[in-house]
């Protein structure tokens, strides 16, 4: 009997990509502790059995993702913002737009840089990301999402840039956020139809990139992430460029 549900892309997973999600693994189950140091590239590449422009590829990766920083010429597992121990729940809240609004502000510098600087490598990288197989809950989307925006972010060319945005994202994540609040997420909407969506807006993003069309990308962008806009206040309204209406005459309700 035939299934009725098709099959999904099947995503190729390079070395790198091997080397980032094992350092990853360790990071988020606690066996690597904020502040850890790593060990150096060469002692990487000898315990992984790789080369060591693999492991210096899935570091760049773990920074964009906000749990790797780099100090000097060395790794450490990221550490949280000055101020991320806040007692009061205004004080809280308030760190929270700050954060959501140095995101934004970063994510939107970042992807145009990224777009004009990335390589036919980085483009087809971005584009499989968005082609995974479709998360299945809300948690995975979160993940999903965090490891697109980092795969576009690490192509900009700058360090220093992607470092910290890295510790903005990181710090966000550690705040145990609803999917409301880091996916503008309605609460209203079914969960199969907003992880629908934004595996579309993805892949809309991740065609202008690897197409290099930086208009079209931006604009894509700034419909992605629009929901998010209110709770990070006038900082990042005042600056988004005009969006365009939502496909099909469908209402925004998602978008990291």
């Amino acid at each position: 009997m035939r299934s009725e549900r098709s099959f999904g892309h099947l995503r190729r997973v390079t070395v790198a990509e091997q080397v980032r999600d094992e350092i990853f693994a360790r990071i988020t189950s606690g066996e690597l502790r904020p502040g850890t140091r790593l060990p150096a590239e060469r002692q990487l590449a000898e315990e992984f059995g790789v080369a060591r422009t693999s492991v210096r590829e899935a570091i760049q990766a773990l920074v964009a993702l906000g749990a790797i920083e780099r100090r000097g010429n060395r790794s450490y597992v990221m550490e949280r913002l000055p101020g991320g121990e806040i007692s009061s729940a205004s004080g809280r809240m308030k760190m929270i737009r700050d954060l959501l609004a140095a995101r934004r502000i970063l994510e939107r510098l970042l992807f145009e840089l990224a777009a004009t600087r990335a390589t036919a490598r980085d483009r087809q990288r971005v584009l499989e990301l968005a082609r995974q197989p479709m998360p299945t809950n809300l948690e995975e989307l979160i993940i999903d999402d965090r490891q697109f925006h980092a795969g576009i972010v690490s192509a900009c060319g700058n360090p220093v840039l992607t470092e910290v945005y890295g510790r903005v994202v990181e710090t966000l994540m550690t705040e145990n956020l609803s999917a409301e609040v880091l996916m503008g997420i309605s609460a209203s909407i079914d969960e199969k139809e907003a992880i629908a969506r934004v595996v579309a807006e993805h892949l809309v993003i991740a065609q202008a990139f690897a197409d290099s069309d930086i208009e079209a990308m931006l604009e894509a962008i700034e419909y992605h992430v629009g929901p998010v806009e209110g709770w990070a206040g006038p900082t990042t309204r005042s600056i988004r460029r005009p969006t365009p209406a939502a496909p099909g005459g469908l209402d925004r309700t998602v978008g990291m």
